[in-house]
């Protein structure tokens, strides 16, 4: 699934935060990862 601008995913290890400041061009269906010590993200309802 794509990104949207203003998404955001919290690291559960370390607690840092991503948000996205510009949606993803990539199409739906598309893989996407966002990785923080060696994990996946969480994304942030």
């Amino acid at each position: 699934m794509s990104r949207k601008t203003g998404d955001r995913f919290v690291c559960e290890s370390c607690k840092a935060e991503l948000v996205y400041e510009k949606g993803c061009p990539c199409p739906d269906g598309k893989a996407h990862s966002e990785i923080c010590c060696d994990k996946q993200m969480k994304k942030i309802k």
